[in-house]
């Protein structure tokens, strides 16, 4: 007779939040509040693009900066979208395609995003989300093991 075992409320928790698609965690670094989520495997697609992969130590590092670009929604209670403006020479064709396909516009502002953090002095910034960032990949691998086979 197999007994299955009685589950910590947290674990009912962290598949709840993966039932949505991604876990997601606020914190507080160096003074600013960021919100950060797991990537989607659209997400993890993108940021793979930007990934140089020329050398191990060099893909490990250039992971971060595209990761983070996707995994922040959110910027001292901004959201990620309203932290940019069209600039001013952007033709009214592409602005209005961005308007117009939100999977497009949602790329633009991971690519504002993705310069954003990687101007200089950004990289200890980069550095305490990715811990972050990591540790949330770790809950949510560690609900999809206690999840049962379906």
């Amino acid at each position: 007779m197999d007994y299955i075992a009685k589950r910590n409320p947290v674990l009912d928790n962290l598949r709840k939040d993966l039932a949505q698609g991604f876990l997601d965690e606020t914190v507080t670094i160096r003074g600013h509040k960021y919100k950060l989520t797991t990537l989607t495997e659209d997400e993890e697609t993108w940021a793979d693009t930007y990934t140089r992969t020329n050398s191990p130590a060099s893909m490990y590092s250039s992971r971060r900066a595209p990761r983070l670009a996707a995994a922040i929604k959110e910027l001292d209670g901004v959201a990620s979208q309203d932290l940019f403006l069209y600039p001013d020479d952007m033709p009214e064709s592409v602005k209005k395609r961005l308007v117009d396909n939100p999977i497009e516009k949602k790329y633009w502002i991971r690519d504002q995003l993705l310069m954003f953090l990687l101007e200089d002095g950004n990289r200890p910034y980069i550095n305490d989300l990715y811990e972050v960032l990591n540790r949330l990949d770790a809950k949510r691998d560690e609900v999809i093991k206690e999840l049962p086979n379906s």
